[in-house]
């Protein structure tokens, strides 16, 4: 029986739409697995799989005498699949409450679509197990390195940091960051379908560690000059502070400190804005004019150059001096003093003139020579040159203020090297920080021995210099007074140095004090440098930085087992020199009134005291010290008087 009509019609109607419908889908099936196949496959797998690069764990660094100072430990790692994860604020909030986040954060992650998102980085095991038993579906934990530093701040401007990725991010963690990173390697993590990690593929044999390091620092020692330099900071209501102790036989490095510091154990996320001050190393960054502390680099290389001699004496203006257009002064006035007494009571005049026989080029190759305007290749990295302009820039006055620490700049770390040239005899040694790197499997990788880098010094200028600073500390008006200590010979210098502007132009009423000398005197074990920057009480390195570097020294010694001894004198290779500040201010003259003065190595107000006392026509011709005159000293006087001095910036070494 034949269909009716208006039914083979909707038969047919109904046929094509079936028909349609399944082309389409052949069509769809077609395009899901063979034209976008592999997208989709892709986007399948990455529903369940997620490739994550692990890291070993970075190798331990150690002071010199074995004392963990920074290693790693395996801690949980959280992560959260969006795509499975509920978006719910309850959950949002129990899950920040248990890994103490912000909870709009959590959320925000919760509700992404990232199917591997993570949620907190090397959390506690105490906060991984709370948030893991909330059973959250989509949360995740694998393990990963975190850096530990068991001492807090402890070394902290030397070790330095690391970032999230356990990479190197400032001091030694930076600069050895190659030997300290453990083995890096790619593992896929495989997820069920509420996103909890089922598998890891290629993890294979254990991550390998990275290569120890073995510091010259001791624990002991930089534990006590943290303490020390924090209270005498305090104690100075000062901004900052930096405080080094270094062997200068070896150019070894025992103890470096900053204030303020910083915890390298602080996470990433809650480290505030103060942070880039606190880790700030001034040590071997923030250049200084060194003030007064530099006479004792100038004593030694005026010394070494024959220019003078501890018994010459020297005219000191009463305390206030003009050199050319400038004026010099003290910050005590002061009559006639020998080349000791100018060191030890730290006269401004009369270094200047000392400076005028040296002479610029000479005084500059010193200053080269003894590690200024230079690197001194320490392994922490940041550090600075410093400021010394070539020689041929100098000003007139260039020499005067080079000589008493004004005009240069220098960084903490190369006046601990410079004094460590007097302490040694006067050999500049590579300040060093690293002893050696050490492999997984105990083997000396590499080791660093001490480094001469020059002979800067004869032993002879090397110990004079060591005499006038002990001066400085042990006797009486030594500027130095407040770093003695009983039972043992100290060598050392004062500094007061104004701050520069920070638009450079000229000197601001802020000050550095500083204090560096060595113990014991006669035979060497540390240079310690104490500065104390803008101190809010008294500005003198006298009186704020000494009294530090004396109880540093003390316990430094103690901890290096140096004996003391008992009723120890002053200065028994040489007994205590007579004042000559009460010394008429003009001498007689060296010949009779019938015959020609000498004159010949004075300054020209000197000079012109002394002639115009005996009624001389004087007439001077050049600038700086008497390096000739006619007529000759000791001539018959000519009848019309008439005397003519030649000045020199160099002076004459041979006067008397």
């Amino acid at each position: 029986m034949t269909a009716p009509a208006g039914l083979q019609g909707r038969l047919a109607g109904l046929a094509c739409v079936l028909g349609g419908a399944f082309v389409i889908l052949a069509a769809r099936a077609v395009d899901l697995t063979v034209v976008r196949g592999a997208e989709f496959a892709k986007r399948a797998a990455n529903q369940h799989q997620r490739r994550v690069t692990l890291r070993g764990q970075r190798g331990p660094i150690l002071d010199r005498n074995g004392t963990l100072l920074a290693s790693s430990v395996d801690v949980p790692s959280l992560f959260v699949n969006g795509q499975v994860a509920p978006d719910e604020p309850q959950t949002a909030t129990t899950l920040a409450r248990a890994l103490a986040l912000d909870p709009i954060g959590v959320r925000r992650k919760l509700q992404g679509t990232q199917s591997f998102v993570w949620l907190k980085r090397q959390a506690s095991p105490k906060e991984a197990e709370a948030a893991i038993a909330l059973g959250v579906p989509g949360l995740g934990q694998l393990t990963e390195a975190r850096r530990f530093y068991p001492d807090g701040s402890l070394a902290a401007h030397v070790l330095g940091f690391v970032g999230i990725d356990s990479q190197g991010q400032a001091g030694l963690e930076q600069a050895l960051d190659d030997e300290l990173r453990g083995e890096e390697r790619d593992v896929l993590v495989e997820r069920d379908a509420h996103g909890r990690a089922i598998a890891s593929a290629g993890l294979g044999t254990p991550l390998m560690a990275g290569n120890g390091v073995e510091l010259t620092i001791d624990a002991r020692i930089q534990a006590v000059v943290e303490r020390e330099l924090a209270a005498g900071v305090r104690t100075a209501k000062a901004v900052a502070g930096v405080a080094i102790v270094g062997d200068p036989h070896t150019g070894e490095i025992l103890a470096l400190a900053n204030v303020p510091t910083f915890d390298p154990n602080i996470d990433l996320g809650t480290r505030g804005d103060s942070w880039q001050r606190r880790t700030l190393n001034r040590a071997i960054f923030t250049p200084y004019e060194p003030g007064s502390t530099l006479k004792a680099v100038f004593a030694a290389s005026a010394l070494e150059e024959g220019a003078v001699t501890p018994a010459d004496h020297f005219f000191c203006e009463n305390g206030r001096y003009r050199f050319g257009k400038w004026w010099i002064r003290d910050s005590h006035p002061h009559g006639w003093l020998s080349f000791t007494e100018v060191i030890r009571y730290s006269s401004n005049i009369c270094t200047a003139k000392v400076a005028a026989r040296v002479g610029a080029a000479r005084y500059y190759h010193h200053l080269r020579a003894f590690g200024f305007g230079q690197r001194t290749g320490v392994e922490v990295p940041g550090e600075s040159r410093g400021i010394l302009r070539p020689v041929e820039s100098w000003a007139t006055v260039d020499l005067a203020t080079h000589s008493f620490g004004q005009g240069i700049a220098v960084t903490p770390l190369q006046m601990v090297a410079a004094f460590g040239v007097i302490a040694n005899g006067g050999t500049l040694m590579r300040p060093y920080v690293v002893r050696r790197v050490v492999g997984p499997d105990g083997r000396t990788v590499r080791e660093n021995e001490p480094v001469a880098v020059r002979r800067v010094l004869g032993e002879r200028a090397a110990a004079l210099t060591t005499e006038l600073l002990r001066g400085v500390v042990e006797e009486e008006g030594g500027t130095g007074r407040q770093a003695r200590l009983e039972g043992v010979h100290v060598a050392g210098k004062t500094g007061t140095a104004q701050k520069s502007r920070e638009d450079g132009r000229g000197y601001s009423s802020k000050r550095v004090a500083s204090f560096i000398g060595f113990v014991p005197s006669d035979r060497p074990r540390a240079v310690i440098l104490v500065l104390v920057d803008e101190p809010g009480t008294t500005s003198y390195g006298g009186v704020v930085a000494a009294p530090v570097f004396r109880a540093i020294a003390g316990e430094v010694l103690d901890l290096l087992d140096v004996p003391l001894q008992r009723d120890v004198p002053l200065l028994p290779s040489a007994p205590p020199e007579p004042r000559r500040a009460e010394r008429p201010e003009t001498p007689p003259l060296p010949v009779g009134e019938g015959h020609v003065p000498q004159l010949v190595g004075l300054s020209v107000r000197e000079a012109l005291t002394r002639a115009h006392e005996q009624r001389w026509d004087v007439r001077v011709e050049g600038w700086g010290y008497v390096a000739s005159q006619r007529p000759s000293p000791g001539a018959l006087a000519p009848a019309d008087r008439r005397l003519v001095l030649t000045l020199h910036a160099d002076g004459d070494r041979s006067r008397p």
